[in-house]
């Protein structure tokens, strides 16, 4: 079946009183039904319950047209030029193009126009690299192509006086074996110019377009964009360029832009007495090195004119835009939890995912549970399609595709997630949920979101009282949000998460919080969101880490708050110290099982295992045949697992497929020959009489409803919580004495050494 309908919602996390927009898209004009629906479980495994979906009422149920609509892509700037209406008789546009991809079409550097898009001029690179400028009907091409990933000084001058035109590049060396300078060159031609120059409007990255919307968008990186009434030479362009101010005596400037300034926001700084600011549009990527980056400094903060760049993409996408189909005012009665807009046309069935959180002053049927569904890791993985290529360059597999991948590969346009690169081959830096997302929506591959509905298809069949919030929420409300609970259970992979949502976790569990970390691979990144860019959030792939790409040297800090990316754990903050086991490995073919240890007849634990008579624990599952699998987590004291944490139990029988970490080891090491490649289920008491609980694995809820949710890791995780969400405190032990002499685990080779 050929997809052919899809959409987003205007907010990703809602609450009672909120109204939410809809935008529908059709390939072609489509007759659908429409109605709302909570999602108890959206995982479609055969082998398990199936879609559960609760029906509920909405006004906007019935029948709705799905339109085509409009799917461009790109990033660019527009700048406003101060110009009152005054006429000009020569103008000159320059600036610095680092450009990083040839794609075979034409990509639009600049485009000057007046009024509603009359043309003045615009510089372009053709199918073949080459700079081309166009005006008064003219296009002038310079003989040589601009060199990838390099800078280049490029300028256009023209007279009316003169009726000339003059085009040219010079390319800025990068080393004395660099031979890119012979790139260098210029064209000057006659052109008949019988209207004075009226500049408004200064476009960067794309042609100007009436909706405000990409058009030949530009690959690369450009810099301090300058436009000047005047008919000027290589040298003052040049001069112009690298200038850190206006000069007072350049009288005749019109736009003076510095992309060093304000680089948090969407604005762009001009730098003229009363200059016009302008603004970026879809998202490019800023504290990016530029023109004068000399290496000394790794944070852009510290010196920002050398971070004076924007990098566009024709992937970048922050808002697709698209026309309102339907809204919907949350009811205040609305129950906290995952619901979706159901779309269906014939066979086809699509779903727009939304979540409505609870209440954020305390109630009187305030649950004493809560379900924090990780939305920063289900936005990281948006539109996510590496898994189609991992399985195929590792196992040579010839992956059948989902409707819905198959429909988001054809549509790259719709964005892509953190685990891609944009065409030019950097990484994509942010992601938004105003777009088409293909895997945030139940019946679709068990990953993130749709494993995530196994918890709560097992809670409710369990009968507990309890609440679903989401990281969006903490990070808007802070830790305040989650005191208002004594239990917190997480999602399956829980991944991404900010400093501000570490920081409430760590004040839940300061408090006397308990905390049921039930997955794998979690508290891993560092990302950021903004308030600039509500929609959006910002990850930075530094120094470590199993990743689809790697920040480039000097591009390691934030340009949303500031902080330096990369792994929790290359911060001294790594998952141990909050949930006591941190990622070790990850392997995708089959899961395997826990076997109980010595740690689990401690009296400290035993309500875990009440009724629970089995040493194997979760042989069985949805995911791959066991409850040990996907990505796996493992105890450490040397990486900040508390001492007198109990290892319940460890996983055996990995295939050999299970990697080490990355972040595991110096130098490569044969596969499957090291002990550190195992997850641990581990307990531990807190300070403050809390508890915590890991399980250490992303495959473990897989598990649950396995023989209609009568099983040891059902058995397990209800034992949990029941003793969790209890008054009564946890008693904290002595803190057990060290082994003398100490010993540590080489992170090179997994040995054990003298420390």
């Amino acid at each position: 079946m050929r997809k052919k309908l899809t959409g987003y919602c205007s907010e990703l996390v809602v609450r009672g009183g909120d109204t939410l927009d809809f935008m529908i898209h059709g390939e072609e004009v489509i007759d659908c039904e429409v109605d709302l629906v909570r999602i108890v479980n959206g995982d479609p495994d055969p082998a398990g319950p199936g879609v559960i979906l609760e029906e509920i009422e909405a006004p906007f149920a019935g029948r709705r047209k799905a339109v085509p609509q409009d799917k461009r892509s790109g990033s660019f700037a527009v700048l406003p030029v101060n110009n009152e209406e005054a006429e000009f008789d020569a103008l000159s546009v320059t600036l610095a193009v680092f450009p990083t991809l040839f794609n075979g079409c034409r990509q639009t550097i600049a485009h000057l126009t007046h009024g509603k898009g009359e043309d003045i001029l615009s510089l372009w690179l053709d199918d073949g690299g080459r700079l081309s400028c166009d005006c008064a009907g003219v296009t002038v091409a310079l003989d040589k192509q601009m060199p990838l990933d390099h800078w280049s000084i490029i300028g256009v001058s023209v007279s009316q006086e003169h009726s000339e035109i003059t085009l040219f590049q010079t390319v800025c060396s990068m080393g004395v074996g660099d031979l890119a300078m012979k790139a260098s060159c210029r064209k000057r031609q006659e052109i008949d110019l019988d209207v004075p120059f009226v500049p408004d409007l200064l476009t960067l990255a794309s042609s100007w377009d009436p909706q405000e919307k990409p058009l030949h968008s530009f690959n690369g990186k450009l810099e301090a964009p300058r436009l000047i009434a005047e008919y000027i030479d290589d040298n003052k362009c040049f001069g112009l360029v690298l200038a850190e101010q206006p000069s007072a005596n350049e009288g005749r400037l019109l736009g003076f832009w510095d992309f060093s300034r304000d680089i948090q926001t969407p604005h762009i700084r001009n730098l003229l007495t009363g200059g016009l600011d302008g603004k970026v549009v879809n998202l490019p990527n800023r504290a990016v090195r530029g023109l004068r980056w000399s290496g000394r400094e790794r944070n852009w903060q510290n010196a920002p004119l050398e971070y004076g760049a924007i990098h566009f993409h024709d992937t970048d996408l922050y808002d697709s835009r698209w026309d309102v189909t339907f809204s919907y005012r949350i009811p205040g009665d609305l129950r906290s939890g995952a619901y979706a807009a159901r779309l269906r046309a014939g066979t086809e069935t699509e779903y727009l995912t939304f979540f409505v959180s609870p209440p954020k002053l305390r109630r009187p049927d305030q649950p004493q549970i809560a379900l924090v569904l990780p939305t920063a890791s289900y936005l990281a993985y948006s539109n996510e399609i590496a898994h189609v290529q991992v399985l195929r360059a590792l196992y040579g597999e010839d992956v059948p595709l989902l409707p819905e991948v198959e429909m988001f590969m054809e549509n790259p346009t719709f964005g892509h997630s953190m685990y891609q690169g944009h065409a030019d081959g950097s990484g994509v830096h942010y992601v938004s949920h105003l777009r088409p997302i293909w895997n945030l929506r139940p019946d679709t591959r068990p990953w993130a979101f749709p494993a995530d509905t196994n918890i709560i298809h097992w809670l409710e069949t369990r009968g507990f009282h309890y609440d679903v919030i989401t990281d969006h929420d903490i990070e808007l409300y802070g830790a305040g949000i989650l005191n208002n609970y004594r239990v917190l259970l997480t999602g399956t992979h829980p991944e991404y998460l900010t400093g501000k949502i570490f920081d409430a976790y760590d004040g839940f569990l300061a408090n006397g919080g308990r905390l049921m970390y039930l997955g794998g691979n979690g508290f891993y990144w560092r990302v950021a969101f903004s308030e600039n860019w509500p929609a959006a959030m910002e990850v930075r792939r530094a120094e470590d880490g199993n990743r689809g790409w790697v920040a480039e040297p000097g591009e390691y800090y934030h340009a949303f708050d500031g902080e330096m990316g990369g792994l929790w754990r290359r911060q001294f903050r790594s998952p141990n110290t909050l949930v006591g086991i941190g990622f070790a490995a990850q392997g995708f073919t089959a899961s395997t099982y826990f076997r109980r240890t010595q740690d689990a007849e401690n009296q400290r634990c035993s309500f875990i295992f009440d009724g629970v008579e089995d040493n194997i624990i979760g042989d069985f599952g949805l995911r791959g045949g066991g409850a040990v699998g996907e990505e796996i987590d493992r105890f450490d004291v040397a990486l900040g697992s508390p001492a007198h944490g109990l290892v319940l139990a460890r996983s055996e029988n990995h295939p050999e497929d299970m990697f080490l970490a990355k972040e595991e080891f110096l130098y490569t090491v044969p596969p499957n020959l090291d002990d550190r490649i195992r997850a641990d289920m581990v307990f531990f008491e807190t300070s403050a009489g809390g508890a915590v609980f890991s399980v250490g694995s992303i495959a473990w809820s897989g598990s649950l409803s396995h023989d209609n949710f009568d099983n040891s890791v059902a058995r397990i995780t209800e034992n949990v919580l029941n003793r969790f969400a209890e008054d009564t405190k946890f008693e904290v032990p002595d803190w057990p004495e060290q082994e003398v002499p100490s010993f540590r685990a080489s992170v090179a080779s997994g040995q054990r050494i003298n420390a």
